[in-house]
């Protein structure tokens, strides 16, 4: 491959105690941690809102928060959810307790949220590069339409997702163990007759009425007409409110892929924009519900599960969760079953945890440096427990308790030897649910 080499000078636009990258469920939560703790915080967004999956993806619902009926997130997670709530935006689905929302009151809450705490929101920017002095990052660059610009900062949270800071800085990743969990892409269908008993139901995920959220009936109408025509691959289906009259959110289209390549990205979007179309044609074909349905909002990008997992000083592990190991470092429960999607199929493998499941501050710390972590879903988890630990609500509270870590780290504090006793005490000072006792 041939290569060139680029030298420019690059304006310090600012100086931060706490840069946050990326503004998903994990990185906005985390910002907000951070500056309400009393630090100058910057957030590097590459959209123009904040949400990530929830928004971007349109994923819905807010999964994670309730563990046999109990609540086990809590924090700036369930402050959000109950403002939500307030706006008439969002239906906390009890028992099970799903939380259905619409994503673009999402998207004004949220960013609402952070501009409350004080956060200096960097959107319409993507993170470029860094600059490093021995064990401790200095800088982080990003891209946008005022050219490169350098940001400064004491410490340094990756919520990227794919831990592209990390990955960046020549951090050790995990190798997979058997493959990455595929993509999907969300879908918003207008026009559809939800009043009858295919739907009314299927869009309520509470435990309850609805007893599991994969609609079956379609599955297995999708499956047989597979065996005589084309029938792209699939996953569900799962079918949600958003909240607004004749509009679900819908969880169907399915590829196998690695959303931190670029080349693989694009090919896996172009070809789930492909499957959308096709599988509304065949539930048109089929449910009178769907007759005069219509696509009214793609996801703008691909919901992505599973990519790079950074090596940190400890990675949950999925058979601690099951057997209820509760480490003197938690910072988070997490309560969604142990989800596996198969990439080379119409599968999904479902394990549900006998109790909440722990987190530990270790899988948020990188070997390398002493003020970087990672938060969200590029923590270090083996496959079995990243399966459940995936999700919103989950990522908000490891992303809540990151930010609140930041704060405490400074230039003679490591993020490895920050107070694990005074940790826990700022979460609990939050309202953060992190151990079983202290679930409601």
């Amino acid at each position: 491959m041939q290569t060139i080499r680029m030298q420019k000078e690059v304006p310090v636009v600012a100086q931060y105690h706490t840069i946050v990258c990326g503004g998903g469920a994990a990185g906005w939560a985390a910002a907000v941690a951070s500056a309400r703790q009393g630090k100058k915080t910057a957030l590097i967004e590459k959209f123009s809102f904040l949400g990530g999956t929830a928004t971007a993806g349109l994923v819905v619902p807010l999964s994670g928060c309730y563990h046999k009926e109990k609540r086990v997130v809590g924090g700036i997670c369930w402050e959000f959810i109950k403002e939500m709530e307030k706006l008439g935006a969002a239906q906390i689905e009890l028992p099970k307790g799903h939380v259905s929302f619409d994503p673009e009151i999402y998207k004004l809450l949220s960013w609402r949220m952070v501009r409350d705490a004080g956060v200096d929101i960097y959107s319409n920017c993507y993170l470029s590069g860094f600059e490093k002095d021995g064990k401790r990052l200095t800088h982080v660059f990003i891209e946008s339409k005022n050219g490169t610009e350098a940001l400064m900062g004491e410490v340094f949270i990756d919520a990227t997702g794919d831990a592209d800071l990390c990955h960046m800085a020549n951090v050790a990743m995990l190798p997979i163990e058997k493959e990455l969990q595929p993509m999907s892409m969300c879908f918003v269908l207008g026009n559809v007759d939800v009043s009858t008993d295919l739907l009314k139901n299927n869009i309520h995920h509470d435990g309850v009425v609805c007893k599991q959220s994969v609609h079956t009936g379609i599955h297995q109408y999708l499956d047989e007409i597979a065996e005589t025509e084309y029938v792209p691959q699939f996953g569900g289906p799962w079918v949600n409110t958003t909240m607004g009259e004749g509009l679900i959110a819908v969880n169907i289209t399915r590829t196998a892929g690695n959303g931190a390549d670029r080349e693989s990205l694009t090919q896996s979007e172009e070809k789930m924009r492909e499957s959308a179309f096709r599988l509304v044609e065949l539930l048109r074909r089929r449910y009178p519900e769907f007759k005069d349905c219509r696509i009214v909002a793609n996801a703008i990008q691909a919901g992505i599960r599973e990519t790079r997992h950074i090596r940190g000083l400890y990675t949950a592990c999925g058979r601690e969760m099951l057997d209820n190991v509760v480490y003197p470092d938690s910072i988070a429960c997490c309560a969604h079953p142990m989800d596996i999607h198969s990439a080379t199929d119409n599968s999904q493998t479902l394990m549900h945890l006998p109790v909440p499941g722990h987190i530990p501050y270790r899988a948020l710390v990188p070997q390398e440096y002493d003020n970087l972590l990672a938060a969200g879903r590029c923590i270090s988890a083996d496959r079995a427990s990243y399966a459940s630990i995936r999700v919103q609500a989950t990522v908000m509270a490891i992303g809540e308790a990151a930010g609140i870590a930041a704060a405490m780290c400074n230039e003679h504090t490591a993020a490895r030897d920050i107070s694990i006793d005074a940790l826990h005490e700022k979460l609990r000072a939050a309202n953060a649910i992190f151990f079983a006792a202290d679930a409601q």
